[in-house]
């Protein structure tokens, strides 16, 4: 190991004569005591005539330490005492450094300061090209286009489109595509229909929405990749087709000559794209044997950053490297970020899988404790080489909670602070108006205070900041319209006893669902899907039943696949208590006369232009041995009640109870009526099945009704909708939509 240099004891043998070098060139008196606290600790090689003792200089402030609550508000102090910096004491971005113990605390820590306002830029090791998002989507598709269509799944068809559309816009293409499919007839579940669209792009085109005509972009790129594969193209000609069709290079552009993170991650983007095209040029003039395919996956799959051809040159924002990418570099404020314990110093010994340390050592091998104590060193010494790089600040910073600590190189730092209350709020424009917004809503804020922030907020407001003007506030501005949702006088307004006691409960639960709020769920859609098998039943044969709900269940999509094994475990459950239910029926003789008749009933209204309407569908209607009409109104859910007295009042029962007695029900128009029941399909103490019973109407719980109708029509005509916030939507029981308001505030506190 001598021979080869690889160890540095024999070095001062050599020499004929010691210079030691007296001057220090950088740094203050309390960093330089720092550096010798640290290096004392550290090994030397053979003499240690250079080192110093520390001279016991007082802190002034050049040396800080703080512990944080969390990795969230490290990052928040790191963003505001760089900024005070910058915008306090004139330092410029590029003199100032975030030192991190290693490249994935690096990435991070780029990605965190940029999205808080602070010019970033990593040196040292670059990163792998597929680990920018953008990057990797030009690799998903070309990857994904070279497949056959019939080895796409539902995960490749929403990673090709995702690119191009975000989640909201999928699940708007998902569900028109879907009332398409079942307007023509078809029962294929919405991922189904946007696999067939991908490899079908006219089926897209027959949507006609912005989304679609997007998504129509993508199957074409797809399918120009595939003949472009076919074709022998390059692979730089297979990414310029994928980034062409895209066509997000102007969005791109006009957002990066802007300022903000938004501009920043722009531009990161774009170096991103060139880079990778560069790579792809490359593999085209290298010919190294390799299909552009086998490159381009090999690129999507690496972990490793390509090879630096240049060296790149100093950027003008914050420099956030490792030790080693600092060497040789110096700087105003140095931020030493993430002094973990356990991270820093890192005590796991190098080279254990290949045994590598044993090309350094010779015949004389070191038991584990040398080791360890060399890898000691060897983290003492990258820290001191942190703490050297900087002429004027060393701040040092780590999070101190219940599952970590600081590390022990704190016990070399000054007393560790927490977090300034200033740094609540980045020193931005953007943090200046919420300070100044807070003080001024604030109830607990003083007279002079608020009057303070009202002075900042006009003059911020004269210079054009965002955010200053109070027209501009949310919950300020009037509304756009105090014209009803629901106008009788434009339209019948119509009512669906479903939703009559969602109205009751909670009128805005009511009118969010109205307005299309309601994303559904996997419970319900085992509902619809248990509704449309009594629809269609011929008779109370199980496995039938069970048939088709089996053959129609890929329409339902669920979270995770146990949640889907569990549900079709409860779907088999409530199929076998449903045929139980036809079988007790058919052996007392029941008739079923109609399943699903469509009704309407119309109210009258003397102040309008239109009636209202009660309208909706009716599960089953049978007629028993005695003459006597019973509606049957099926529920599935866990929480149904099973007791008479529970559903005396139940308005969708009611409803259809009163369609019956106005004839809107024409198979039945003019019959004896025998009430209406639920079929719970929850075992109680005598069945497999509940049916709590509505007693047909008399005058008094008709009048009852007809009131409740009445009420709700003034309800939907009405512009304010009131919600129970302690009877309904705070109920942590309910599901309401209406939650949506119980939200508390997302702001620093």
């Amino acid at each position: 190991g001598f021979s080869r240099g690889a160890r540095p004891e024999p070095s001062p043998r050599l020499a004929t004569t010691t210079h030691v070098l007296e001057g220090a060139h950088r740094g203050t008196a309390p960093q330089r005591d720092l550096l010798a606290r640290v290096t004392a600790r550290g090994g030397a090689a053979a003499m240690a005539a250079h080192r110093r003792a520390p001279s016991g200089a007082a802190m002034d402030g050049s040396v800080r330490a703080f512990a944080l609550l969390s990795a969230a508000e490290e990052v928040d102090v790191i963003a505001r005492l760089l900024r005070e910096r910058h915008v306090h004491d004139g330092v410029a971005w590029s003199d100032c450094a975030v030192i991190a113990h290693d490249t994935r605390q690096v990435a991070a820590l780029e990605a965190e300061l940029a999205a808080r306002d602070v010019p970033t830029s990593a040196i040292g090791p670059a990163r792998a090209l597929a680990d920018t998002a953008i990057v990797r989507t030009l690799l998903e598709v070309v990857d994904i286009s070279a497949r056959e269509p019939a080895e796409w799944d539902a995960d490749d068809v929403l990673l090709v489109l995702g690119g191009s559309l975000d989640p909201v816009e999928l699940r708007r293409l998902r569900g028109a595509l879907r009332h398409a499919e079942l307007a023509s007839g078809g029962e294929r579940s919405g991922r189904e229909v946007l696999e067939s669209a991908l490899r079908h792009p006219l089926e897209f085109a027959l949507i006609d929405t912005p989304e679609a005509r997007r998504a129509a972009r993508v199957a074409e790129t797809v399918a120009a990749v595939r003949e472009g594969i076919s074709a022998g193209a390059t692979a730089h000609e297979l990414l310029w087709a994928v980034w062409e069709k895209q066509g997000r290079e102007r969005e791109l552009r006009e957002l990066s000559d802007g300022h903000g993170p938004l501009a920043e991650q722009a531009r990161r983007d774009l170096s991103a794209v060139a880079s990778l095209f560069d790579a792809a040029k490359r593999h085209g003039e290298r010919e190294d044997g390799t299909t552009p395919l086998d490159y381009l996956r090999s690129v999507l799959g690496s972990g490793v950053a390509e090879d630096r051809l240049t060296t790149s040159a100093k950027a003008a924002g914050v420099q956030v490297s490792t030790p080693a990418g600092a060497l040789g570099l110096e700087f105003d404020t140095v931020v030493i970020a993430g002094v973990q314990d356990g991270v820093w110093p890192n005590l796991r010994v190098r080279g254990g899988m290949l045994d590598t340390w044993r090309l350094a050592e010779g015949d004389d091998l070191p038991d584990p404790i040398d080791r360890r104590r060399t890898v000691l060193h060897d983290e003492l010494r990258l820290f001191a080489r942190a703490v050297s790089r900087a002429r004027s600040r060393v701040i040092v910073t780590a999070v101190d909670d219940d599952d970590t600590g600081p590390s022990v190189l704190f016990e070399l730092l000054p007393p560790a602070e927490p977090a300034p209350p200033e740094a609540a709020h980045p020193l931005t424009l953007r943090g200046l108006v919420a300070v100044h917004r807070r003080a001024l809503t604030d109830p607990r804020s003083t007279e002079s205070a608020r009057v303070h922030a009202a002075g900042q907020l006009a003059l911020l407001a004269d210079a054009g900041v965002a955010g200053t003007d109070p027209d501009t506030w949310y919950g300020v501005a009037p509304p756009t319209s105090l014209e009803p949702i629901c106008d009788p006088d434009t339209a019948p307004l119509r009512i669906s006893p479903s939703r009559l006691h969602a109205l009751e409960q909670c009128q805005l639960d009511w009118v969010i669902g109205d307005l299309g709020g309601d994303p559904g769920t996997a419970v319900q859609g085992l509902g619809t899907l248990l509704h449309a098998a009594l629809e269609e039943a011929t008779s109370a044969d199980e496995d039938a039943l069970w048939q088709f709900v089996a053959d129609r269940w890929g329409q339902l999509e669920f979270d995770a696949a146990w949640v889907g094994e569990s549900e079709a475990r409860r779907a088999r459950d409530l199929v076998s208590r449903l045929a139980a239910y036809l079988r007790a029926a058919a052996r007392d003789g029941v008739e079923l006369v109609s399943a699903e008749p469509h009704f309407e009933v119309e109210i009258p209204l003397p102040d309008a232009a239109h009636p209202a309407v009660l309208s909706g569908y009716i599960d089953r209607v049978e007629r028993h041995p005695d003459g006597r009409v019973v509606i049957v109104d099926l529920k599935t859910g866990r929480s149904e009640a099973t007791g008479d007295k529970a559903v005396a009042t139940n308005p969708q029962l009611a409803a259809y109870q009163l369609a019956f007695e106005r004839g809107a029900i024409g198979e039945v128009a003019g019959e004896i009526g025998g009430g209406a029941k639920l079929l719970v399909l929850k075992k109680t103490r005598y069945a497999p099945y509940a049916e709590p019973h509505q007693p047909p109407f008399d005058d008094e719980t008709r009048a009852a009704f007809l009131a409740r109708v009445d009420g709700a029509i003034r309800i939907m005509r009405g512009t304010r909708f009131e919600a129970p916030f302690e009877e309904h939507c705070r109920d942590d029981h309910v599901r309401g939509l209406c939650r949506i308001h119980t939200i508390g505030a997302v702001s620093a506190s």
